[in-house]
């Protein structure tokens, strides 16, 4: 095949896929005034197609389903990266219908990890552990859902971030460590008692960067993106947006 011919082919970007429930759904809104999804898509714009693949209400019981539906096949496209964000719906409590036991979270996780079609693409996996939650902000939540008891709680939820952090851990892959992130911000310290619980006053910082308890404002989103940012230049510095050539030149370099 002549060097024309090939350079007439088509060339697919890289793919960066972000693989999650409704607050990954979610950060494509532009009605947020900042969106996390966007604010990837913009910093990698002319380098990868970040896509999102998040599903509201999905559990990882869920996801082990869906997962190898829409996940490419290596001769379709590449995926460079991937980020897994799950557990703010596994972490309902018990008699939820979105409940997973801990251990089938971990599970669920190492499958979607380890899965064949994982394996053939072989992507740069980002692990996000499930943010916190505001039982305060929950109660109005649970009530527009009709649920009679509590959905979720504070320290319910930090088991499976805890769960989330020690799988990553366990298999070497690179956490972007969101409930910590939100925690701090909200001025949590190790050994206090969780901001988010009733059994302490509500803090408004961490109100502030959550819509309902559960999904996540603009502040929450910028959160989520510094995270993943921060966690791309400590692992894989040549990966960052500024490192990365453009797929095509620039117009005062393309051929004309």
């Amino acid at each position: 095949m002549s060097s024309v011919t090939e350079e007439g082919l088509y060339q697919p970007y890289d793919q960066f896929i972000l693989f999650g429930d409704s607050i990954t759904e979610g950060s494509s809104s532009q009605e947020l005034g900042f969106a996390f999804h966007a604010a990837l898509q913009d910093a990698y714009r002319r380098r990868l197609d970040v896509i999102n693949r998040g599903f509201s209400g999905y559990s990882t019981a869920h996801a082990i389903k869906v997962f190898p539906k829409f996940f490419p096949r290596p001769e379709t496209a590449t995926v460079r990266f991937m980020t897994i964000f799950f557990g703010a719906n596994d972490a309902c409590l018990q008699g939820n219908v979105q409940h997973v036991p801990l251990e089938d979270y971990k599970r669920n996780l190492r499958t979607i990890i380890e899965h064949p079609a994982t394996k053939a693409q072989n992507p740069k996996i980002i692990m996000l552990t499930p943010p916190p939650v505001n039982e305060y902000q929950l109660k109005d939540f649970d009530a527009s859902k009709e649920q009679p008891h509590p959905s979720r709680t504070a320290s319910h939820t930090k088991e499976y971030a805890d769960a989330a952090r020690q799988l990553a851990s366990e298999l070497g892959i690179p956490t972007a460590d969101i409930w910590t992130a939100f925690m701090t911000a909200a001025g949590w310290q190790q050994g206090q008692p969780l901001t988010g619980s009733t059994e302490l006053p509500n803090n408004d910082k961490l109100a502030s960067l959550l819509t309902d308890g559960l999904h996540f404002t603009p502040a929450g989103y910028q959160i989520v993106y510094d995270e993943v940012m921060k966690t791309i230049r400590a692992h894989w510095p040549e990966q960052t947006p500024e490192s990365l050539p453009m797929i095509y030149p620039g117009w005062t370099e393309a051929p004309k």
